[in-house]
């Protein structure tokens, strides 16, 4: 009871705002702070951590200079209490995954006394669920619902042109994370969902416990999975991948299926695994099943870039992030 009665004031508080002003919102997480910056950059009150060079660019001035805030992300960090209260959001917002986490967090706010909304992103099939409450929520549906209509026409595209693939088509996919490549994540994750709904199949299998997690592994055990392609997801070890020579004893790097997964503005696939994947999903599909998934890359994303943010890019530009 005490929830629903929490809900009720809650909303109240928010349709307060919508009718006089925005309110001033904190992401609790980064991946919920990039989907209010994308929904509505005016409602966001602060980031989580600094933006990179990279980030800047797709971020006009004005929203690069609101305050840094802290957020839960990594490894048990968490923001910093008093420099939160000094900041005065009117509400916070919170995509729910880890429920371990999710409670934690949930309780930090209700001991500072600060209004939550909460909503449940692990798929991206929630991410269109999350922009469309976002638009009922802070009464922008024309918003939420072009940012979930292009979602769902997404999924449904690449859907719909691997509908023929069989399994023993399916492509052996290593993602490798961190900065040396030796962290990963499981076949049977959320993580993971992008790479087999682009007709791929991730070769880390993990047990039912860890399936979640990000999991640290041995190069030679790389060499036993011997991926028939790799991902690699971080900006560090994109700059110098090839510039280390273990990889190179792998058969996915010496018949050339080693692709960069582009991180502008914010990564496409994982880490975080946010609303990005909708044209992730995509670009994966392309690199996989060239044959059966024929998209212009070039044209789509600066599609996604200017509906998501607002931006326009030459196509020069839009090859560059497609070729990190």
């Amino acid at each position: 009871m005490r929830f629903f009665i929490a809900i009720f004031f809650l909303l109240q508080t928010v349709l307060a705002f919508a009718a006089e002003k925005l309110p001033r919102v904190y992401g609790a997480t980064f991946p919920s702070s990039f989907a209010l910056y994308v929904f509505h950059p005016d409602l966001l009150a602060g980031w989580n951590g600094p933006l990179r060079e990279y980030e800047k660019k797709y971020i006009p001035e004005k929203y690069q200079q609101l305050p840094v805030l802290g957020g839960w992300y990594g490894k048990g960090m968490i923001p910093d209490r008093e420099i939160l209260l000094k900041s005065h959001p009117d509400v916070a917002f919170l995509l729910t995954g880890d429920r371990a986490q999710s409670n934690d967090i949930v309780t930090a706010f209700e001991q500072m006394k600060i209004p939550l909304i909460t909503t449940r992103s692990v798929t991206m099939e929630d991410n269109i669920s999350m922009f469309r409450y976002l638009g009922k929520t802070f009464r922008q549906e024309k918003r939420g619902n072009a940012l979930a209509d292009y979602g769902q026409k997404s999924l449904d595209k690449v859907a719909r042109m691997l509908k023929n693939l069989p399994e023993n088509r399916r492509i052996r996919v290593y993602m490798a994370q961190d900065a040396d490549g030796l962290a990963t994540t499981c076949d049977q994750s959320t993580r993971s969902r992008a790479i087999w709904l682009a007709g791929g199949k991730n070769v880390h299998q993990c047990p039912h416990e860890m399936h979640e997690s990000i999991t640290r592994i041995s190069f030679e055990q790389i060499m036993n999975y011997d991926p028939d392609v790799i991902l690699v997801n971080h900006p560090a070890l994109q700059k110098r991948f090839f510039r280390e020579n273990r990889w190179k004893a792998l058969r996915a790097v010496r018949e050339g299926h080693v692709y960069f997964v582009p991180h502008e503005p914010f990564s496409w696939l994982d880490r975080p695994a946010s609303f990005m994947r909708f044209i992730g999903i995509q670009w994966l599909a392309t690199k996989l099943h060239p044959d059966l998934c024929q998209i212009d890359m070039t044209e789509e994303t600066r599609q996604f870039i200017r509906l998501f943010f607002k931006s326009d890019l030459s196509p020069e530009a839009t090859r560059k992030i497609l070729n990190p």
